[in-house]
């Protein structure tokens, strides 16, 4: 039987497709607009068949399709897996009244897929270069649910999100810290922390960073990032003082209380400052909070200075 046909025959077996059409085989993934379900991408040796683009959800709403991201299949296991192709884009990114330029970077991405192989708290998979040279990065999939969204859908009051949530949350998130730091230590960076790019795997529970594609040449992005997650955890959500002062939750107190300075540094339109909204929240994990302000009276030098904080507040408010 010819290869064409063996290929046809297995992607039939796999997906249950009706195909029309003989599979492309590609072995150039420069055009990756171009590349379609159905299409076989030939990397490293394997053949993986393409089942579509993968999307990207941000703040709860719309899907973004990432066009230079495939869910493909691999063709020997079976197996569920993501083909990232060579995309480059640069971005301005602000701290407060610093701009930092973002930019991709596959070969950064392969670098530290390498490093961290068999860390679970990181997504795992290799890179490989097609004929043509371009880095791509074959990734495994993780079956499970974005932080973002796991939060998101929380359907509690806010009091008793702290009293029955908020402490193992927080414990939980450690070791995606401490991964960070890891990788600092290191030389790396993530690049790219968000909510949504932490995995909570449904099997295990456990919490794994995906996406290291990103670089800047600033070594406290990553720490800033942390800030928003941590933020975004304690206030069961973005608090934005638009919302806060249009809601009906809070006190008139409340809302004429918020100044300018209780904003994070990284996104202006967010509250930082969450002891003004919630007043049960722990001074030791507020004070963490307010070194992500926009006009801190302190900072962190580095990840490592965050969880000597971070540890120590866990330990003393939210005691196991």
């Amino acid at each position: 039987m010819k290869e064409i046909e063996k290929l046809t025959a297995r992607i039939v077996e796999l997906t249950g497709w009706k195909l029309y059409e003989p599979p492309r085989i590609i072995t150039d993934t420069s055009n990756w607009m171009n590349i379609i379900r159905g299409d076989i991408i030939r990397i490293g040796g394997q053949d993986y068949v393409v089942k579509g683009n993968k999307h990207e959800t941000r703040f709860g709403i719309g899907e973004q399709p990432k066009y230079w991201v495939f869910s493909v299949i691999d063709m020997e296991s079976g197996e569920h897996k993501i083909i990232k192709t060579e995309f480059n884009e640069e971005f301005m990114a602000h701290i407060g009244i610093f701009k930092v330029r973002c930019y991709r970077s596959p070969e950064k991405e392969g670098n530290v897929l390498d490093f961290v192989k068999g860390d679970e708290r990181f997504m795992q998979g290799y890179s490989a270069y097609d004929e043509k040279g371009n880095n791509v990065r074959v990734i495994d999939y993780i079956k499970g649910e974005t932080f973002f969204n796991y939060i998101f859908h929380i359907k509690k009051s806010h009091e008793q999100y702290f009293h029955e949530d908020l402490g193992r949350l927080l414990w939980k998130l450690t070791d995606s810290i401490e991964a960070i730091e890891l990788l600092h230590k290191k030389k790396f960076c993530h690049g790219d922390i968000r909510n949504d790019h932490i995995i909570i795997e449904s099997d295990t529970g456990r919490y794994r960073w995906i996406d290291f594609d990103l670089n800047q040449k600033v070594s406290d992005f990553d720490m800033w990032s942390i800030g928003n997650i941590i933020s975004y955890c304690v206030g069961k959500g973005i608090n934005s003082f638009q919302q806060v002062l249009r809601s009906k939750e809070f006190s008139q107190e409340v809302k004429e209380s918020l100044v300018p300075t209780d904003a994070s540094a990284f996104y202006e339109y967010r509250i930082m400052n969450l002891k003004k909204l919630y007043p049960y929240l722990p001074e030791r994990l507020n004070d963490i909070l307010l070194h992500f302000t926009i006009k801190p009276r302190d900072f962190y030098v580095n990840i490592g200075q965050l969880l000597e904080d971070y540890h120590r507040m866990l330990e003393r408010d939210f005691p196991i």
